[in-house]
């Protein structure tokens, strides 16, 4: 069965993209009649711009496009991609929950830690019934330029591993995601995963709240005066409290200390920023259009983590605080604007 995506954001669309490149046939879920309109009306074509080398390599492939399930039309889904952002997954997810099985492979692909047990504990409880999930993280720099056209500006990993599965073979899904050259795909143990994503979430802590705050791209926050010391201190607490919640398992896992020193982490911040230079953070395009963020599950996550070890975070804290105010600021702005109309 052809592999659905639910999220038409940047990194849903470079998946179904490249899947599509690969031969297979992906589909692309929306939540509405809206969007899934203003997707059929532009030809249900994903348009992706890539520099290649000097010059910038520009390839379309055509996606079918469906609505949220209906159960009179609807059947069981035996792949699944979940690229929604982390706040509104649960709600998105909901209405695909009496199509899933135990049959099926689930792979959340998003920003943020901690989203599988959320969606176990809120689906699947006390149920044995709960599909195979495998989580994947992204260090592409990519955003989209218009609601069909991705700008895929870095380079990055697409780094995969099996969270709560019962599978003892890897999955077609993840076999087709790892062929697929323009995601430079590997698939890792669990442990392995468990430390790339506490160095992605410390990379995003720092890159996201900061571009959306200062609104700039990733590799202008280099020419910050002070940008480096805020970005140590968010490090610092993010990996205090990666300590507290996980020390068991990073003891267990060869290299981890050194992976998770905080001068490493910093560095390589830096070396994203400067890699994903032209990238507009996923969080400073919400910031601009007002829409809400991810704060939550990045900076937000660790605030929480201190909360529940009693370690301060304060420098994550303002960041939430500062980023939600931001938001609402342009908010308030555009409706007075609206108003004096």
């Amino acid at each position: 069965m052809a592999t659905k995506i639910l999220g038409a954001g940047a990194m849903g669309l470079l998946v179904a993209h490249e899947l599509a490149r690969l031969g297979k046939d992906p589909v692309l879920l929306f939540k509405s009649k809206q969007r899934l309109g203003l997707y059929l009306s532009a030809g249900s074509k994903i348009t992706l711009v890539r520099p290649h080398n000097e010059s910038v390599e520009t390839t379309a492939q055509t996606i079918k496009g469906e609505l949220a399930p209906l159960p009179s039309v609807s059947g069981p889904i035996e792949n699944l991609v979940i690229s929604t952002k982390s706040h509104s997954t649960v709600t998105a997810l909901g209405p695909y929950i009496p199509f899933l099985n135990e049959t099926l492979n689930v792979l959340i692909l998003q920003n943020g830690m901690g989203m599988a047990e959320k969606l176990k504990s809120t689906f699947w409880a006390y149920s044995g019934n709960m599909p195979s999930i495998y989580e994947a993280i992204s260090t592409h720099g990519a955003y989209k330029l218009t609601p069909n056209q991705v700008n895929h500006v870095g380079m990055g990993k697409l780094t995969i591993a099996p969270k709560f599965t019962k599978n003892t073979e890897t999955p077609e899904m993840i076999q087709d995601l790892l062929k697929c050259s323009g995601l430079n795909a590997s698939y890792v143990s669990l442990n392995v995963m468990l430390i790339t994503q506490m160095e992605k979430l410390v990379v995003n802590a720092c890159i996201n709240p900061l571009t959306a705050l200062l609104d700039c791209f990733n590799g202008d926050l280099l020419y910050g005066a002070q940008v480096i010391p805020m970005m140590k201190k968010v490090t610092k607490e993010a990996v205090q409290c990666f300590q507290a919640e996980f020390g068991a398992q990073i003891e267990e896992i060869d290299g981890a200390r050194m992976r998770l020193d905080p001068d490493r982490l910093i560095n390589t911040v830096l070396e994203v920023c400067k890699a994903t230079s032209q990238n507009s953070s996923s969080m400073r395009e919400d910031v601009r259009h007002m829409n809400k963020t991810e704060i939550d599950g990045i900076n937000g996550y660790i605030v929480g983590l201190g909360k529940k070890h009693g370690i301060p975070t304060l420098t994550n804290k303002l960041l939430v605080l500062m980023v939600k105010n931001k938001v609402s600021i342009e908010r308030g702005i555009e409706k007075s604007a609206l108003d004096d109309i």
